[in-house]
Order: structure tokens, then C-alpha cells, then sequence
């Protein structure tokens, strides 16, 4: 059997019947592991799980803002088609005692 979901987005069968534990565990498979997921339940009891990531909170901003994150994308792309040149020299400041804030 099969997790793929077909191009039209149908489920197909993965397993035909699988029972929780005494903890409300079930065994996905190793596929499924060490992955996240996202579990939606909807009014007749069947679950959708999702895969997920998780990033970092001081990174979210980047994925809220559309701008900085197309910005972000260019400059991937860029960068993969070797699109790059030397930036400024900062030498100059490598001894300077810069306090955090």
C-alpha cells in the first residue's frame, strides 16, 4: 500500500486497520519517521496528519513578510546561477568593541 496522495489530491489506502495503543499511540511506518505532523480532526472522527518543519521564532519573520522573503528567493537564485561579486571590506572594523544590544 501506499502514503502518495494521487495529482487530483485523493488519499489512497496506507494501511486498512491499525488500533491505538493504551497511550492513543499508532505506528505510521518507517517512513513517517522522525517527521512532525499537523493532526486535523474533522466532525466524523477521521484524522488528516500533515508533515511539517519547525523554525526557529527569531526566523518567523522572514516567512511573514513577503517582500524580504521574495527578496530572500532572488537572492538564492542569484547566488545558485553564480551570479555574485565581492561585497565591501569590513576588515577595517574587525577590532572595534561592539557592545550587544
Amino acid at each position: 500500500m501506499s502514503i502518495s496522495i494521487d495529482p487530483n489530491g485523493r488519499f489512497e489506502v496506507h494501511k486498512e486497520s491499525i488500533k491505538a495503543d493504551d497511550k492513543g499511540r499508532v505506528m505510521l511506518g518507517r517512513d513517517c519517521c522522525g517527521k512532525s505532523y499537523r493532526i486535523c480532526k474533522n466532525g466524523n472522527g477521521e484524522l488528516l496528519l500533515t508533515p511539517v518543519v519547525t523554525i526557529p521564532e527569531c526566523d518567523l519573520w522572514l516567512y511573514k513578510n513577503p517582500q524580504a522573503l521574495a527578496a530572500f528567493h532572488q537572492g538564492l537564485a542569484e547566488a545558485a546561477a553564480g551570479m555574485v561579486s565581492d561585497g565591501e571590506d569590513f576588515a577595517q572594523y574587525a577590532e572595534d568593541n561592539i557592545e550587544d544590544q
